[in-house]
């Protein structure tokens, strides 16, 4: 029997119509994602805007987010930040909070150039909640730190105590597979590009966080039975809605558009923050019709319905 998957949204952050964080909506988007079958929310990160939060609001979300999840629902809290220092404070409290765990990217403005000085920094990071999972986020395309995760995961599990694996958010294939080898059965490999994800499941990835997720849980449970079954029509037919929505979405904005999308699909979180700019109602009309996503997810309940 194939090891469960875990489905992770890389969950908005809302805001209201003045761009203030609407904390008051958090309870409805958890109550969506357990209702679509995923596992978790990873707050704060690049989808959730958190480089544009103060250090108050990413404390403030994460609060809300811990108080609002229900047993089981695994609260990962981004802490990320240019300064370590700043990471460890965000760190600290989501381990006062109660959070399942923390992760953070290395620092993006002065960036480290090898594994030893990844290390150095989300060691910093680690130690601010000692008592909680510690994820590695490589996200090269955003922070430009490019060093191979794989190298990082070996050097992290030697000195970071409370390390227990890797937010993947990439396309470079054979890294993700010396990722795999590298953590091996004790830690965990979450994989961010859901464009790929069919592929990283292939290579054995059982853990996925994703900004579509916010509302294409169901297509990817269909997706992985189908995998499991043996079925590869089934879930590249369930992937192409998901690969399609991210290319659709990629020339007006990634984060912008899938967030504008959203009230189309029953998760309202309000507007980007800048500097992201807000879409048009028509431009966010073309990207739903180009890539089908209502008739992917209508079609989807459907057949869990009859199932």
């Amino acid at each position: 029997m194939a090891q469960p998957f875990s489905i992770v949204a890389a969950a908005f952050t809302p805001f209201d119509a003045s761009g203030a964080v609407a904390a008051s909506r958090i309870a409805a988007q958890v109550a969506g994602l357990v209702a679509d079958g995923v596992d978790g929310a990873f707050i704060c990160g690049t989808t959730g805007e958190g480089s544009s939060l103060t250090r108050e609001e990413r404390m403030d979300v994460a609060s809300e987010w811990v108080l609002r999840a229900p047993k089981g629902f695994r609260v990962i809290v981004h802490v990320g930040h240019a300064a370590p220092a700043e990471a460890r404070i965000l760190a600290g409290h989501a381990q006062e909070v109660g959070a399942h765990s923390v992760s953070s990217v290395a620092p993006y403005f002065l960036k480290p150039r090898n594994a030893t000085e990844v290390v150095d920094a989300i060691a910093t990071i680690a130690a601010g909640a000692p008592e909680l999972p510690f994820y590695y986020y490589h996200v090269p395309m955003v922070t430009g730190v490019a060093v191979p995760a794989a190298a990082v995961v070996r050097e992290a599990r030697a000195r970071i105590p409370n390390f227990r694996g890797v937010k993947f958010t990439d396309g470079d294939l054979n890294d993700l597979g010396e990722v795999i080898d590298a953590c091996g059965s004790e830690l965990e490999v979450f994989y961010g590009r859901d464009d790929f994800l069919l592929p990283a499941v292939a290579l054995g990835v059982r853990q996925a966080v994703g900004m579509t997720y916010n509302y294409t849980g169901p297509l990817v449970r269909q997706l992985v039975a189908a995998f499991d079954r043996g079925d590869m029509a089934g879930a590249r037919a369930a992937q192409a809605p998901i690969r399609r929505l991210i290319a659709s979405s990629l020339p007006y904005g990634l984060i912008n558009g899938l967030k504008g999308l959203a009230p189309m699909v029953g998760v309202d979180c309000g507007p980007a923050r800048p500097p992201l700019s807000n879409l048009a109602a028509s431009d966010l009309e073309k990207i739903a019709a180009a890539c089908g996503i209502r008739e992917a997810l209508a079609s989807t309940t459907q057949a869990r319905k009859a199932a």
